[in-house]
């Protein structure tokens, strides 16, 4: 009889969908703390507050739901 190995499970639970990597995180964070930069007319001092928005952000945008419309989509054209 042949022993069964044991399956390790990974460390980091599977989300639904495809989770973007390190860099790709890193990368929309940066984008959208600049952002958060820019619009606070780029007043320094508030990069650790600006970085820490933009994770909140950036995570919230990663755990909505994708909205996809089922069915027929209606034309608003009218002849």
């Amino acid at each position: 009889m042949k022993a069964r190995k044991k399956i390790e499970e990974s460390p980091r639970p599977a989300a639904p969908g495809a989770m973007p990597d390190r860099d790709e995180l890193r990368r929309r964070t940066a984008e959208k703390a600049y952002g958060l930069y820019l619009r606070r007319d780029r007043a320094p001092g508030h990069d650790l507050e600006d970085w820490l928005e933009a994770e909140r952000l950036v995570r919230e945008e990663m755990a909505a739901p994708v909205q996809r419309s089922t069915g027929r989509q209606r034309s608003s054209l009218t002849h």
